[in-house]
């Protein structure tokens, strides 16, 4: 009995593997759009109109996954990113988008993989702290 020889390694790949990965834009939006909502201050994704058309978009579909305000360009593995975003009133919009700006690129590099060379952000709205901001693209809300 001899035992099977392994395939030769790929001195670049110490797995062994090789084939191709391609990361989506879809997957960078939800990414962008999930570590968006970590910072605090940032009241919801998109403008007014945006926010409302995603709400009956979930009704009507019943997915949470809309990510209503982010727009990602890509080539190849990098992206262009436009963020729309509402703030609540008392946060300052400069430190939001410098936290913004820091934490976005972070984490879509770590999850996705992908550079953010770009990071477009438009202030659309503000919002009383506490208010209900209709955000379409947030986990829908446990009922009991």
């Amino acid at each position: 009995m001899t035992a099977a020889t392994p395939p030769p390694l790929n001195p670049l790949d110490p797995t062994g593997v090789t084939g191709t990965t391609e990361v989506l834009p879809a997957v960078v939006q939800k990414v962008v759009a999930y570590a968006t909502r970590e910072i605090p201050g940032i009241a919801g994704l998109g403008g007014t109109t945006a926010r409302a058309v995603g709400a009956v978009r979930q009704t009507l579909t019943g997915s949470a996954e809309n990510v209503a305000g982010v727009r990602v360009e890509m080539d190849g593995d990098t992206a262009v990113v436009g963020l729309d975003v509402a703030i609540e009133y008392g946060a300052g919009a400069r430190e939001l988008t410098r936290a913004l700006r820091r934490h976005v690129p972070e984490a879509v590099d770590q999850i996705a993989g992908v550079r953010v060379s770009e990071l477009n952000i438009v202030v659309t709205d503000v919002v009383l702290p506490g208010a209900d901001v209709e955000d379409p693209a947030a986990p829908p809300a446990a009922t009991v």
